[in-house]
């Protein structure tokens, strides 16, 4: 069996799984502890109306003026008719955005080479819930662009050599614009770029 500096070969290879499903439960866990501690529903507030008005009927840009994309009000939207219309599912739903987040930086930083400060940086995401309390516990559109531009970001590194990880970086860059559309106009010129450099030269125009 080969090793790797005394250690099995099967555990080396499992060793990044195992540290990013630890940072998407870690930043979960952060995130899930600042939701008791945030009463205030203003922002947050007119995120949740609007989705249950959609689930009436209503039409957005309509019925229900906004001055950011539909994607946060659709998703919050659906989310609420497949498990109730609860905040407890809003929060819920930026919960395992903040894992995933955690995960992706980890990953993203893992294949740029940084080594143990890959950690570091999946740290500095799990900690923004409390660090930038209480943006970053509650479904806001900005918060949700956030989590997606960094999950954006780990799918493009992959999409360098996979069109379906590709395809993913696309369709969640489109989300991010649609949430918030400065973010995802700059994220979408510099993941394209990114792509379109670290691709093989054979493929670069396919994967971009």
């Amino acid at each position: 069996m080969a090793v790797r500096e005394g250690l099995p070969a099967s555990c080396s290879r499992w060793s990044p799984k195992v540290s990013a499903l630890a940072w998407t439960l870690i930043g979960a866990a952060a995130c899930a502890a600042m939701i008791p501690l945030e009463p205030n529903l203003l922002e947050e507030g007119f995120m949740v109306h609007a989705a249950q008005r959609l689930l009436r009927g209503e039409r957005l840009y309509r019925d229900i003026a906004s001055f950011t994309g539909p994607f946060p009000f659709e998703f919050l939207a659906a989310c609420f008719r497949l498990f109730g219309e609860e905040i407890a599912v809003a929060r819920g739903t930026v919960v395992l955005l903040t894992g995933a987040a955690c995960a992706s930086v980890y990953g993203l930083a893992s294949r740029a080479g940084a080594g143990p400060f890959a950690h570091v940086a999946a740290a500095c995401v799990a900690c923004s819930p409390i660090l930038l309390f209480p943006l970053f516990s509650i479904f806001f559109y900005t918060t949700v662009a956030f989590h997606l531009s960094l999950i954006a970001a780990y799918a493009a590194v992959r999409g360098m050599r996979s069109v379906p990880w590709s395809t993913t970086a696309g369709i969640v860059v489109a989300c991010t614009a649609l949430s918030k559309q400065t973010v995802g106009a700059v994220l979408a010129a510099g993941l394209l770029a990114g792509v379109a450099a670290g691709a093989p030269p054979d493929k670069r125009i396919r994967q971009a």
